[in-house]
């Protein structure tokens, strides 16, 4: 029997282009598959890709820009053209590729191959991350053969739909233990805005710094590859910046506290090595689904929740003190994550697509 072919389709951003890459990884050490991706020219997968050593097509597309302006509208022009031309690109990949099966993993990057299995009568599965859907879900969710959810509440959101409650697999690096340096001993603050960094988080983090309002911890500080430059400057004994890291699963183990947005891949890290939080979600994110995700781990007692346009420093500062003075606070959360449910994702997705033949 020959291999069978899988497309995989999900980019943009860490949290669509990860758990793509660690469902891949999972089903080759299961079954002999075949492997192709497509994904954007303008997502994270531009400069991962290369290294899974697989057929791809990267396409001029993004997504829709949300905000109302001249700018906004132009660019959805745009959008709409590189859609109309990326259709053609897309078939030709899919005639050449031949798939027998679509994994998606959502994001904008996923729309035109999606669109392109529905076309060609070709079986697909979806995986949501978000407790509330994104809009590529919910337009293809009716005829996947079935939605994997990151979170079981997702399925309130998709009645139509065949849904297996999987949990977000979490790629998780096996690298030395990291050694920060710090000369104080002092509780570790992480922060970060996912995988591009958060202009947001970067300047309030960086009005504190240089009022020295943060020297009661040590602060470890993702600032994204194209903000480092700005930033470099303040870091100290206290403060190491770095551009970008991926060595997560290293700084995990070494932080007491995370301060970042709330995508649904930094919600299951926090949720895999059990780290207190204060989440500030990104208001402008597709749906609203990081405020979604924020009020699950909030409602878990497991992180604070301090949306954008509550943000003050005094806020921040109350809430970030209470947590990090107050140990008992600190256990009793690390604690509540024990009640979270988090099923063996990978297994229960790689699984299905074995066993139920979809993809043999």
């Amino acid at each position: 029997m020959h291999k069978k072919n899988i497309l995989l389709c999900g980019g943009g951003t860490g949290g669509h282009y990860y758990p793509l890459m660690a469902i891949k990884k999972e089903l080759e050490s299961k079954s002999n598959f075949n492997f192709s991706f497509v994904g954007s020219k303008k997502g994270i997968e531009n400069t991962r890709i290369k290294n899974e050593k697989i057929k791809y097509k990267l396409l001029e597309i993004s997504g829709v820009n949300r905000k109302i302006s001249i700018k906004s509208f132009l660019d959805n022009i745009k959008v709409l053209f590189n859609v109309f031309i990326g259709l053609f690109v897309v078939a030709r990949f899919f005639k050449k590729q031949k798939p027998d099966l679509v994994v998606s993993t959502g994001g904008y990057s996923s729309f035109l191959p999606l669109q392109m299995a529905r076309l060609f009568k070709i079986p697909y599965v979806l995986h949501e991350q978000n407790s509330y859907p994104g809009l590529v879900t919910k337009m293809f969710s009716a005829n996947a053969k079935v939605v994997f959810l990151g979170f079981e509440n997702a399925k309130n959101h998709l009645n139509k739909s065949n849904t297996i409650f999987s949990g977000n697999p979490v790629l998780i690096s096996n690298f030395e233990p990291l050694v920060l340096n710090f000369k104080q001993n002092l509780k570790t603050l992480l922060v970060f805005g996912g995988s591009q960094g958060s202009r947001f988080l970067n300047d309030k983090i960086a009005n504190l710094i240089q009022s020295n309002k943060l020297s009661f911890l040590n602060v470890v500080w993702i600032v994204g590859k194209d903000n480092y430059q700005s930033y470099k400057h303040l870091k100290n004994n206290n403060v190491i910046i770095y551009d970008y890291c991926n060595q997560m699963s290293s700084i995990y183990k070494e932080v007491d506290i995370v301060v970042s947005r709330s995508g649904a891949m930094t919600i299951s890290e926090l949720i895999n090595f059990k780290i207190p939080s204060i989440m500030v979600p990104f208001k402008y994110s597709s749906e609203n689904h990081q405020l979604f995700n924020a009020k699950f781990l909030q409602n878990s007692l497991c992180s604070n929740l301090i949306e954008e346009d509550n943000f003050s420093e005094k806020t921040f500062l109350v809430t970030l003190k209470n947590m990090i003075k107050n140990q008992r606070i600190l256990d009793s959360m690390k604690s509540n994550f024990n009640n979270i449910t988090t099923p063996n994702s990978l297994n229960i997705i790689s699984t299905f697509i074995v066993e139920e033949k979809y993809a043999l």
